[in-house]
């Protein structure tokens, strides 16, 4: 499983590569790449689907590390998708304070979720099997379903936040070039 795992990424970061150098326009890439980072999670899905772990580690391995690289991409191309849109036209401050605010939103994100933040980052292990094995859900915290994963056998309890935790640090990334092309 694991190497299957690592040629689909990888196949999915060369697809988006692609995206990335085609004569599109950046909501046309933006698109794109989030159609590829959907397309290859349900690639993922399906794996999953016919899949059975060995072990609760290497289920709670799946769910923290490899299903939040695919979810977290669509994620983060949902945000800066939403960025384009509502991007004010002209005025160079507006744009400022639009970026200003998404970065102020990013950061509540992590505010809100510091806990299990300092968890991620910190690289502890003892609540995985609690977190990321899907046995261990407990239907009353589950989140409230994303369009591209709403299959309960692909969903733990904790791997949205992971995968929010990664899309997030990587828009914080892009407002901050944004911000940065605006004071140069």
């Amino acid at each position: 499983m694991r190497e299957q795992c690592k040629l689909l990424y990888e196949k999915m970061l060369a697809e988006m590569e692609s995206c990335r150098q085609q004569s599109l326009t950046e909501k046309e890439q933006i698109e794109c790449a989030f159609r590829t980072c959907e397309m290859n999670w349900k690639k993922l899905q399906a794996l999953l689907h016919t899949y059975r772990f060995h072990s609760e580690s290497e289920e709670a391995w799946f769910f923290k590390t490899i299903k939040p690289q695919f979810t977290g991409l669509i994620e983060y191309y949902a945000l800066v998708y939403k960025a384009a849109l509502f991007l004010p036209d002209d005025d160079q401050h507006d744009i400022y304070k639009f970026w200003q605010n998404e970065l102020q939103l990013a950061r509540r994100f992590f505010t809100e979720h510091e806990s299990f933040y300092n968890y991620y980052k910190g690289g502890m292990t003892e609540m995985d099997t609690i977190y990321f094995v899907r046995a261990n859900n407990d239907p009353t915290i589950l989140p409230a379903s994303k369009a591209y994963d709403i299959a309960p056998e692909a969903t733990t309890s904790h791997d949205h936040l992971v995968a929010s935790i990664i899309a997030r640090e990587q828009y914080m990334e892009y407002v901050n070039r944004q911000m940065q092309r605006i004071n140069n």
